[in-house]
C-alpha cells in the first residue's frame, strides 16, 4: 500500500528512562562546562545499566559539522579553523534534536596558549536549522583574528552570511539576499564578499502560459508536475557585495555553464576565482588518462547541458569579464584548491591538469596523467609549475614566500600527522625545501585531528609535531559509555571470478559464536577508518541499531570499474552473492533470514539481486536510487548524465536492435520473479514518481510491497524525523520479517497490522 508518513516523534520520547536522562544531563554538562574528562567520569554507569544503540542515539550523537564528513567523506576544510595569528581555533559540531525536528550546531573555541593547562573549549554560539541546510558552515576568519564569518540560518529563515566576534560575542547578519546562499568568499578585511545564491523558484504559470500552455521542451517532468522551476545548488548565480551596497550580479562567460560551490576572492577584491562545469568540452581533453575525465569528455551532451568536467574561471571585477584561467580540467568531481598571495598578484592552485595544446613529447605525456600544483600570475596568466605530484595546498606563508602542501595519496593525510611538503619561491621558480623558516606563532599551533576507527568513537586531538605531545581536546560523545555496541571487523573474500572483495561485519550485541544470526546487507561503501554507527549514510542504514536487535550486518564496499556497462551490475550482484557465501562458510548466518538494503546507485544492484540471485532474501528495502528501468529512463531522458547510465547498463537505447537487450536486462521487466517483501522509501513526492515502476508493478502482481513518502527530504537525509522514518522504519521492517519481532509501542500498531496483512497474503499465495 502507498502510505504518506507524517512522523510524530514526541509520543516516542515521553517514556524517558533514567539512563536517557543521565545522557541528556551529561551532554548539557559537556557543553556548558566544556569539562569533557570530568563529564566522562561522572557519566560512567555500572556495566549492568548499558543498553543497545537505538536510532535515536544515532541522531542525537555529536558529529563534526562538515557536510562532506557527514556524507561519508573527509572534512572539506579540515577539523579545525585557525585564526590568522594561529592563537586560536574553532570547531563546529552538530546533533539532531528529535523533539523539535531540528539540527543543532555548536561553535566551540580553543585558545592555543591555554592548551598546556586546559583542554576545555568555550561554547561561543549555538544555532539550529529546521531545513535540510546547515545552521553553521564554511567558517572563515577575518584578518583581525577575532571575527569569524559563516553561512548559517535559524529555523524558518533562509541561508545567509553571518559575522560573529569571538571576543564580544556579537552576531551580525551580513547579507539579506532574496534566496539562499550556497557558498561565499570574503576579503581578509571583510569589506567585499563574493557569493553564489540559488535562483529563486519561479512558477511556470502566468497569464500567458495559462492562456497558451507551456512548451514542455524547456522543462523537466518534475517542473511540469510541480508547477515551478525550483532553485537549487546546481542553478546558482554569482554576486559581489561591497559593504552595505546592493549585491552586483556577475554574468557567466557562457550561460550554459554551471558554477560550482568553489569561490576564492582576491585579497583586495579585484578578482574572483571560480570553478564551473564546462559546456563545450575541448576535443583534446579526451587525451587525459583519467578514466572519468576521458569518459565525460567523450560523452555527447545536449546543447543546453553542461558536462561534469570542471575548469577554472577568473572574474575581473573592474571589467566584469569572466574568462578561462587554465584551459584544462580540474580534479574530476572534486575540483581545485586555491590560495591567493597577499599581494593580490598571483594565486596558488592544486588539483589541476595543465593544457595539452602546443605541447609534445615527454611534456605532453606528463600533462596527460599528472595533477599539478601551480602558481598563476595575475593578470598575465603565466603559469609557474610547483609540483606534478598529487598535492593539496594547505597554506601560503606570504612573509617567507613558502607554500605548505600535503600528499593526497598519503593514506594518513586526513587521520594522522601526514608528511608536509614545503616549496620556496626563488626568483621565478619554486623549489622544494626541507627546513622552512619557522613562521611566527607556529610553535603555538598544533595539528587538530579527528581520531576514530571501526570500534573507536570519534574524539578530537591536538598533536604537536615537534614534541609528538597528544592532547585529547574533546570526546564527542561521552554518553557512549552507557551503550553496548556490536563489534565491527574488516573482512575480505574472493568473488566467483577471483575478485578481491571487502567489507565490514557488525556483530550482534552479546554475540554468541554458537548461533547463526539473521543478516542485513548494507551497501554503498566501507571505510575501516571511520566510526560508522549507521553505515556510510544517514539514509536507510542503521548498522548498530540492527546489531542491538541481534542482527548481523555486512557492510559492502563497491567498485567504480566498468561503470555504466552491463558488467557493472553483474559484478555487484556477484559481490552480494559471494559475501553471503563467505558469511555462510564461517557459520555466522542463517540463510533463511537474509535482508538487504539499497540506496542511490546500489538500488540497481539490490533489485537485480532480488531477481537473479540464487539466494532467497527474506526482506529488502530500497531508497531513492537508479534501477536501470524503462520508466526511470523516460523521466530522465533529457539529462545526458542519466541517459548514459541507463543506456550503458542496458546496452543502448530501448528501441530498434537494442530492445531485446533492454527486455533481458532492465529490472522493471522481471518484477514477476521478485517474491521478497520490499519496502520502498521516497524522500519527496517527486522521488515517489521515480520509484513508481517497481511499486505499481509489484502491487499489480499482488507482491508484498510498501512505499513510504516524506515531504521534502534530501538524498542524504538531514532532518531527524525523516531519518526516523527511513532508519527506524528499516529497523522495524527487518526485525519483523527476519525475526518476527514487533515493537510494543501502541503508536506503531497500524504499521504492524499492514505488515501482518502483507505476510498473510504472501503465505496464502504459497
Amino acid at each position: 500500500m502507498l502510505r504518506v508518513c507524517v512522523s510524530d516523534i514526541q509520543r516516542r520520547e515521553r517514556r524517558v528512562d533514567s539512563a536517557k536522562l543521565s545522557t541528556i544531563r551529561l551532554m548539557i554538562l559537556c557543553l556548558a562546562t566544556s569539562s569533557v574528562l570530568k563529564a566522562h567520569d561522572e557519566a560512567s554507569p555500572p556495566e549492568t545499566e548499558k543498553r543497545a544503540v537505538s536510532v535515536a542515539d544515532t541522531i542525537r550523537m555529536f558529529k563534526l559539522a562538515d557536510s562532506d564528513y557527514f556524507a561519508g567523506g573527509e572534512p572539506r576544510h579540515g577539523v579545525a579553523q585557525f585564526s590568522p595569528d594561529k592563537r586560536k581555533f574553532v570547531i563546529v559540531l552538530r546533533r539532531g534534536n528529535l523533539e523539535r525536528n531540528t539540527n543543532e550546531y555548536s561553535l566551540l573555541l580553543w585558545d592555543c596558549d591555554e592548551l598546556g593547562h586546559s583542554v576545555s573549549p568555550r561554547l561561543m554560539l549555538q544555532m539550529s536549522s529546521s531545513s535540510n541546510r546547515t545552521a553553521i558552515e564554511e567558517i572563515q576568519w577575518l584578518a583581525d583574528s577575532e571575527t569569524v564569518v559563516f553561512l548559517g540560518e535559524r529555523p524558518g529563515t533562509s541561508h545567509q552570511l553571518y559575522k560573529f566576534n569571538v571576543r564580544t560575542r556579537h552576531l551580525e547578519r551580513v547579507t539579506n539576499f532574496l534566496s539562499n546562499l550556497v557558498s561565499y568568499s570574503i576579503t581578509p578585511d571583510g569589506s567585499k564578499v563574493a557569493f553564489l545564491a540559488e535562483e529563486p523558484a519561479k512558477t511556470i504559470w502566468n497569464r500567458e502560459t495559462a492562456r497558451s500552455g507551456v512548451i514542455v521542451g524547456g522543462h523537466q517532468i518534475f517542473e511540469i508536475l510541480g508547477g515551478q522551476v525550483r532553485g537549487s545548488e546546481e542553478n546558482t548565480e554569482l554576486y559581489l557585495q561591497c559593504g552595505n551596497e546592493h549585491p552586483r550580479h556577475i554574468v557567466r562567460r557562457d550561460q550554459r555553464e554551471v558554477w560550482t560551490r568553489s569561490l576564492w576572492i582576491s585579497p583586495r577584491g579585484d578578482y574572483i576565482l571560480t570553478t564551473s562545469r564546462v559546456a563545450d568540452v575541448p576535443e583534446v581533453w579526451k587525451e587525459y588518462s583519467d578514466q572519468w575525465i576521458h569518459a565525460e569528455a567523450t560523452k555527447v551532451h545536449a546543447a543546453s547541458e553542461a558536462s561534469w568536467l570542471l575548469r577554472l574561471d577568473l572574474v575581473d571585477i573592474t571589467s566584469g569579464r569572466t574568462t578561462v584561467l587554465i584551459d584544462a580540467p580540474c580534479r574530476f568531481a572534486v575540483g581545485a584548491e586555491a590560495i591567493w598571495a597577499r599581494k593580490n598578484t598571483s594565486v596558488a592552485i592544486s588539483d589541476v591538469y595543465l593544457p595539452l595544446e602546443k605541447t609534445s613529447g615527454e611534456v605532453r605525456q606528463v600533462r596527460r596523467s599528472a595533477l599539478f600544483s601551480v602558481e598563476v600570475e595575475i593578470p598575465s596568466r603565466r603559469i609557474i609549475e610547483i609540483t606534478n605530484k598529487p598535492m593539496k595546498i594547505l597554506d601560503w606563508d606570504a612573509k617567507e614566500d613558502t607554500l605548505e602542501l600535503v600528499n593526497r595519496d598519503d593514506p594518513s593525510a586526513s587521520r594522522e600527522l601526514a608528511r608536509r611538503f614545503f616549496f620556496h619561491k626563488t626568483d621565478t621558480r619554486w623549489e622544494e625545501v626541507t627546513n622552512p623558516s619557522r613562521r611566527e606563532g607556529e610553535e603555538r599551533a598544533p595539528e587538530i585531528l579527528m581520531e576514530e576507527g571501526m570500534n573507536t568513537p570519534p574524539r578530537i586531538l591536538a598533536i604537536y609535531r615537534e614534541t609528538q605531545q597528544r592532547l585529547v581536546l574533546l570526546e564527542l560523545n561521552p554518553q557512549f559509555v552507557q551503550l553496548k555496541f556490536g563489534r565491527e571487523e574488516e573482512v575480505h573474500w574472493l568473488g566467483e571470478h577471483g575478485e578481491d572483495f571487502k567489507g565490514g561485519i557488525y556483530y550482534p550485541v552479546d554475540y554468541d559464536a554458537r548461533k547463526k544470526y539473521p543478516v542485513v546487507i548494507q551497501t554503498h561503501g566501507f571505510n575501516p577508518n571511520r566510526f560508522w554507527i549507521d553505515g556510510p549514510w544517514t539514509t536507510a542504514f542503521a548498522a548498530q541499531p540492527f546489531a542491538g536487535h541481534g542482527i548481523l550486518v555486512l557492510q559492502l564496499d563497491e567498485s567504480f570499474d566498468n561503470h555504466n556497462t552491463p558488467q557493472e551490475t553483474e559484478r555487484e550482484v556477484g559481490r552480494i552473492a559471494s559475501g553471503i557465501e563467505a558469511l555462510d562458510r564461517r557459520g555466522l548466518i542463517d540463510l533463511n533470514r537474509i535482508g538487504i538494503i539499497g540506496f542511490s546507485r546500489t538500488c540497481i544492484y539490490v533489485k537485480q539481486a532480488l531477481i537473479h540471485s540464487a539466494y532467497k532474501f527474506a526482506a529488502a528495502s530500497v531508497t531513492d536510487g537508479i534501477d536501470g528501468g524503462y520508466f526511470q529512463y523516460l523521466l530522465k531522458l533529457s539529462q545526458s548524465g542519466y541517459r548514459s547510465i541507463y543506456e550503458g547498463i542496458n546496452g543502448g537505447p530501448p528501441w530498434g536492435s537494442n530492445l531485446a537487450s533492454w527486455l533481458s536486462r532492465s529490472s522493471g521487466f522481471h518484477v514477476e520473479n521478485v517474491g521478497v517483501p520490499l519496502r520502498i522509501m521516497a524522500e519527496t513526492p517527486f522521488i515517489a514518481l521515480f520509484e513508481w515502476e517497481w511499486y505499481s508493478a509489484l502491487a499489480r502482481l499482488g507482491k508484498p510491497v510498501e512505499m513510504v513518502v516524506t515531504k521534502d527530504g534530501e538524498h542524504v537525509l538531514q532532518k531527524p524525523w525523516e531519518r526516523v522514518v527511513s532508519q527506524q522504519g528499516n529497523v522495524d521492517w527487518f526485525a519483523f520479517w527476519l525475526q518476527g519481532e514487533v515493537d510494543p509501542d501502541p503508536a506503531k500498531a497500524s504499521q504492524y497490522d499492514r505488515w501482518r496483512h502483507l505476510r498473510d497474503e504472501m503465505e496464502l499465495r504459497h
